[in-house]
Parts: structure tokens; sequence; C-alpha cells
């Protein structure tokens, strides 16, 4: 039960990396291993990643099959049967896809992004964050890929079918990228979150989105610590935070109250808000400042 446990808690993206990395370390054991026992180790070293995947989709079998339950009970059509049963981090990802894409088309063509934030404070988290540097630094190390790539690739590598087939896929990965960076600056637009009277909206581009009722919060407190030192401090597991920022290091969290039960858009996938959720925000005093006066028996400033 508690392999089961640490497999719910452990997320799709992680999985994959783990997957990934389980994967690079079997290559790296095989071509030190001797001859008679690479062909062991090839096979195991596809297979482990995908007996992590399997694993996975395992634990969640019976969320599956309530997924399913719920489909046949609405009468939904055929398609939908088949997303029930797939992990809803993968239809997330499409759909995510497809936003950064139009995001990225739209950028190009100038076209401004649509106000869809109430009027309130602005909670702003570009001005002083550093997403704009992350993004240009990013930009250079994807121009300077290719050209690295058809200056180096052809010493390691003679067959030049393979070396087209590298050349291709290693253009395609940086098109993606840059269609993805590009994608997210416009969805994330001017860099706010809004506080209105009663609620807090979130917003990070089609990253994140939703709304949190100020009433669920219970205290607003600073974080000057690395997450995995600070949850350490705290006693709180990792499945009990969540971060909301664009790029930066979170400078602030808010605790929820026990029972807050707030679902939010999280990668295109509905989620239910955990305990603790860190921000990064240019001005955190302002956020802890507003919660104070909205909740002063509740509220702590940052």
């Amino acid at each position: 039960m508690h392999i089961v446990s640490l497999l719910r808690a452990t997320t799709w993206r992680e999985l994959a990396g783990l997957a990934i990395g389980a994967l690079l370390l079997a290559s790296i054991v095989k071509a030190l291993a001797p001859d008679s026992a690479k062909p062991l180790l090839h096979h195991a070293g596809l297979a482990l990643p995908l007996l992590l995947l399997m694993a996975k989709d395992i634990a969640h079998a019976p969320q599956a099959w309530q997924r399913l339950r719920s489909a046949h009970a609405a009468r939904a059509p055929w398609h939908a049967h088949v997303t029930a049963l797939l992990p809803p981090e993968l239809p997330g990802l499409f759909k995510l896809d497809r936003l950064l894409w139009l995001g990225c088309l739209r950028r190009v063509q100038g076209q401004p992004l649509p106000v869809t934030l109430p009027e309130g404070v602005a909670l702003t988290y570009l001005e002083r964050g550093a997403y704009n540097t992350a993004r240009a630094v990013v930009f250079v190390a994807l121009l300077l890929e290719l050209p690295t790539h058809a200056l180096l690739l052809h010493l390691f590598i003679k067959d030049p079918d393979a070396l087209l087939v590298i050349h291709v896929l290693g253009a395609v990965a940086v098109l993606y990228t840059l269609a993805w960076v590009l994608g997210d600056r416009w969805h994330i637009g001017a860099g706010r979150h809004v506080m209105t009277a009663e609620t807090l909206h979130l917003c990070v581009g089609a990253r994140v989105e939703g709304t949190l009722p100020l009433a669920a919060i219970a205290r607003v407190e600073p974080v000057d610590l690395l997450l995995p030192t600070w949850r350490h401090r705290h006693g709180v597991a990792r499945s009990e935070t969540l971060v909301v920022t664009p790029f930066d290091k979170p400078n602030c969290v808010l605790v929820l109250h026990q029972d807050a039960q707030v679902d939010i858009l999280l990668h295109q996938v509905t989620t239910r808000l955990p305990q603790y959720v860190f921000l990064y925000l240019d001005r955190p005093a302002l956020l802890a400042a507003h919660v104070h006066r909205m909740r002063p028996t509740v509220s702590m400033p940052c």
C-alpha cells in the first residue's frame, strides 16, 4: 500500500523524468558492461521505464474505472470513454500543447491577449522576476543549438541517413520549444493575479487558472528558503504543496484551511488545491496586507 500511495503521489511528469533517467542509466551501464551482458541489459533498459509507467497506471486503476463509469452513465461518446481510461494529465497535455501553439501563432500575428480577469488589485509577477530573462536565455540557447549540431555531429556520426534523422529531430525540437516559449509568453500577457473583495484569481497563462475564495485562506507567510528545506523544516509532505509561478522561486505561501475544497485548472487538468500554495509575487506584502485587512484574525503579513 505504501508503494501504491507513493506512485499516486508522484506526478506523471515526475515519473516520465524518472523513466528517462532510468533509460539513460541503463544505456551507460550497457556501454560499460562486457559484450556477453549487453543483450540482457538492452532488454532490461527498455523494460524498466515501461514497468514504471505501467505501475503508475495500475495504481490509478480505481480512479480510471470511476471515470469510465461516469462517462457511461452520462452517455458520453465513444472517445470520451477512451479518454476516461487515460491519465487526466495526458489529455491535459494535448490541450495545453494546442493552446501554446495557438498562442505562438497569435503572438506572431501581433494579436493582443483578451482580458478575462476581473477588476481588482493586480498582483504582478513579471516586473521583478526573472521570467523574461530566462526566456531570452532560452532563445539564445536554441539559436545556437542547430549550428552546434551541424558542426559537431558529423564528427561522431558517419552514417549520412542517421545524421539526417538526428538533424531533423533536432530542428523539430528547437521549433517546438520556440513555439511553446512564445505561446506561453502570449498567454501570460501582463503577468498578474487579481484580488477582488472576496476572491483571489490565480492566472499563469495557460498553465494555471482558477479562483480562490479569500475565506479559504488561513494565513499568508513569507518564504525565504528552498522548497525542500521549507518542507523539511515545517514537516510538510510534497503532495500537500503546489507551486504557482511562471519561473521564479516562490517568495510567499498561502496556507489554506484544512477543510478548504477549491479546484483550479492546472496544466489544463482540474486539480484540487493542497493546503500550501506557493506563489512568486513582485510585491508579496501587497497580498498579505489585503488578506490581513480582510481577515485580520487569521492572516499574517509577509
